[in-house]
């Protein structure tokens, strides 16, 4: 039961992120801590040259002084890696956001209701592990949508809701995050999840090793036929993968009829490439073991090594046999030296799946260390098992396993590293390969070989590098000659995270139009627009223009918000979100399609009719253009009142908008007349109806006015008229225009 479709949400990538000023203080005094452990030791260092020099005795306080800079160096250290881990924690809640556009397209796409909940949206996790998270995330989500909810007419039947749920979940443990994604939908049916799975030659006929498992194999899919939303079989096979890959879990807890529950549980990252380490040396190479990947450490007799057939060599451990290899050749060295050839140093690991006992020439102190990730060996070929380099104590440079990978070569299992599979334990009976060419074709999982060579990377650099100074040449040739390679990156950003904020508003608005959030989203368009033509992208800027004055359109209600409207406002700013992605290695075209619907509103909305209808009338509200409010300020400041004023005509003596027309000459002799509804120009053209809404500044008092309208109001036909002064505007007779 996978997904696989075109809906993607953007993504950015960790190379910047905001950062709490109270990080950045915390920050600076650990700095000034430095500087002053750092004067110390440097106190510290021309004493004992002294005492090693001129033969000058340490002294108890010189002894004192030195446990204090250890302690100091020590606690800095410890700070700082806080610090930083603290740092690099964001909310979920901005992961969480990203689901809201897709979810919403299932839904009008599958034709269903859905109804996207968010809890613990507040809980902290690391800015690399929420990007990583997105797209297995949206994976679940198109599972629950397409699979698990039912269409509102079988909800009615099953007597649900005719809308249904979808819950994503977060929960913070002291050592684990866990994402939960459940829906109340028809649950798994596992009465056809086996046959499918035999049909599909995954499973054995006859067997029935975990639901979980079947579902999470490549090319699993209930479909027969691939979709937009499902049906290439990949998308539960990359969620189980993530999950492996941070070392976590995956379970799932199903109530057929009542829907389904996946649980994530991912360990914490305890550091950024600090790990607390065992040194082992195999011959002259030094080894860094991660500590909580080491089982125990022994010195095992030569002669209770045992031998098979089948197992080569293995060793007895808490009563049962564990396969025993040479760690230095499982890394592609040769056999490691013994000392002592009656005592073995040995070494029990544990990776993902299983554990193996490797022989070592001799164990070393646990140290904390600094990895540097090595992607490559000096002649770019992949270094399998080897994580990266490190400086132990001394100076002397030591490698740092990849422990997973390394059991899984001993196993000899390479497709467990490479695609995070089960162990074949864990999938336990029946369950069969598949050929290698039988696995389905996914072109939105990149190919992992060609990932991470240094060469590739120096040629990526040096396009971006080119497309940079185009992009840099145009913003000069526009005048904007001051934008430097750090200031376009910023302005991207700035315009990434501004359009996701966007995004999530309008969303919002669709359902609730709430005039903060209506002039808020009105000024991320306002921004958007500016910064696309600071970065001299006039199409980007153009289109976000155009959005803009659709939204104008919506916070002047000239406009519904209507679910087309809606499609067409998020459309654009995924259009936008995309330019952010180009730039600066190319710059965007237009979206001809997207362009011709917003011009569609725009020419109907021009064309749209007067507003005729006396009880219309009454109830539009005006909106004024700026020069208007300057005006009625500068007729308040003369100490004018501002009216609104109603007028009904009797129906049939003149043309109402004759009537109309000469009705307003009329108040000009009275005051100023502001704003009309219908418009004066309606007027003039002869569209108009039997009421009339004027906004007008005048010198009269309340009662002076009816009284000045009643004098005339049979000569001009008024049926009915009131006059309120206006509450919109407030004006402070002694401030300054």
């Amino acid at each position: 039961m996978s997904t696989d479709t075109a809906t993607t949400v953007p993504q950015r990538g960790v190379d910047r992120m905001l950062v709490r000023l109270e990080h950045l203080d915390k920050l600076l005094n650990l700095a000034g801590e430095v500087i002053i452990t750092s004067s110390t030791l440097h106190e510290l260092q021309r004493d004992m040259t002294d005492a090693v020099t001129h033969r000058k005795p340490m002294t108890e306080g010189d002894l004192q002084v030195i446990k204090s800079a250890d302690e100091a160096s020590a606690r800095i250290s410890q700070d700082l890696h806080d610090l930083v881990m603290a740092i690099r924690m964001v909310e979920i809640g901005e992961t969480f956001k990203l689901f809201r556009r897709p979810v919403r397209d299932l839904a009008r796409n599958l034709k269903k209701e859905i109804d996207l909940k968010f809890e613990g949206e507040k809980v902290l996790i690391d800015k690399a592990l929420a990007e990583k998270l997105v797209e297995p995330l949206l994976h679940l989500l198109r599972n629950a949508a397409d699979h698990g909810l039912e269409t509102p007419i079988e909800r009615i039947h099953n007597n649900k809701n005719e809308k249904g749920i979808i819950l994503v979940k977060a929960v913070e443990h002291e050592a684990e995050t866990e994402i939960i994604v459940s829906d109340d939908g028809r649950g798994i049916d596992a009465d056809k999840i086996y046959p499918k799975a035999e049909q599909l030659g995954l499973i054995t006929p006859g067997s029935r090793p975990p639901l979980l498992n079947v579902l999470c194999m490549s090319g699993f899919s209930m479909k027969e036929k691939a979709t937009d939303t499902s049906g290439r079989g990949v998308g539960l096979d990359l969620v189980n993968t993530m999950v492996n890959e941070f070392d976590g879990t995956i379970t799932l807890e199903n109530d057929p009829g009542q829907g389904a529950t996946f649980h994530l549980k991912i360990p914490k990252l305890k550091a950024v490439n600090i790990i607390d380490a065992l040194i082992v040396r195999c011959t002259n190479t030094l080894y860094a073991l991660s500590i909580d990947k080491v089982v125990s450490l022994q010195g095992v007799k030569a002669d209770s090594i045992q031998a098979s057939m089948d197992r080569e060599r293995f060793i007895q451990y808490l009563g049962r046999p564990i396969t025993l290899f040479d760690l230095s050749e499982l890394l592609g060295g040769g056999a490691s030296e013994q000392e002592n050839p009656e005592v073995v140093p040995v070494v029990i690991i544990e990776g993902k799946h299983s554990k193996i006992a490797c022989v070592v020439t001799e164990f070393l102190a646990p140290s904390k260390l600094v990895n540097v990730p090595l992607a490559t060996d000096m002649f770019g070929k992949e270094a399998a098992g080897i994580a990266g380099t490190c400086i132990i104590s001394g100076g002397r440079v030591g490698m740092t396993v990849d422990i997973d990978t390394v059991v899984a070569l001993a196993a000899g299992d390479p497709l467990k590293q490479e695609e995070g599979h089960e162990d074949a334990a864990a999938f336990s009976e029946g369950v069969q390969a598949l050929p290698a060419n039988d696995k389905p074709f996914d072109s939105s999982v990149p190919d992992s070989a060609a990932v991470g060579h240094t060469q590739d990377e120096l040629i990526e650099k040096s396009k971006l590098s080119a497309q940079r100074d185009r992009i840099a040449n145009r913003i000069e040739e526009s005048s904007q000659k001051d934008l430097t390679d750090t200031d376009i990156s910023d302005l991207l950003t700035e315009l990434s995270r501004g359009l996701m904020e966007l995004q999530d508003e309008l969303l919002t608005l669709e359902n609730e139009k709430d005039p903060e959030l209506m002039k808020g989203a009105f000024r991320r368009l306002h921004a958007a627009k500016g910064n696309f033509t600071m970065l001299g992208v006039s199409t980007s800027a153009g289109l976000a223009h155009q959005l803009e004055t659709l939204l104008d359109y919506v916070r002047k209600d000239r406009l519904e918000i209507s679910q087309e409207l809606m499609d067409i406002l998020l459309d654009g700013v995924a259009e936008l979100n995309n330019a952010t992605k180009m730039l600066p290695k190319q710059q965007p075209v237009d979206n001809a399609a997207l362009l011709e619907r917003i011009k569609t509103v725009l020419d109907a909305q021009q064309k749209a009719k007067p507003i005729t209808d006396p009880d219309a009338v009454l109830g539009t509200t005006f909106t004024l253009v700026p020069t208007v409010e300057l005006q009625l300020l500068g007729a308040l400041k003369q100490g004018s009142q501002a009216y609104e004023t109603f007028i009904r005509f009797k129906p049939g003596r003149q043309a109402d908008f004759l009537v109309a027309y000469l009705t307003l000459r009329k108040l000009c002799y009275h005051g100023t007349v502001l704003a009309t509804l219908p418009a004066i120009s309606d007027i003039e053209n002869g569209f108009c109806g039997t009421a009339m809404k004027v906004l007008w500044a005048s010198l009269l008092k309340p009662d002076e006015l009816k009284s000045a309208i009643d004098r005339w109001a049979g000569l001009f036909n008024i049926e009915e008229h009131h006059s309120v002064p206006t509450t919109v505007f407030r004006y402070d007779a002694n401030a300054e225009i």
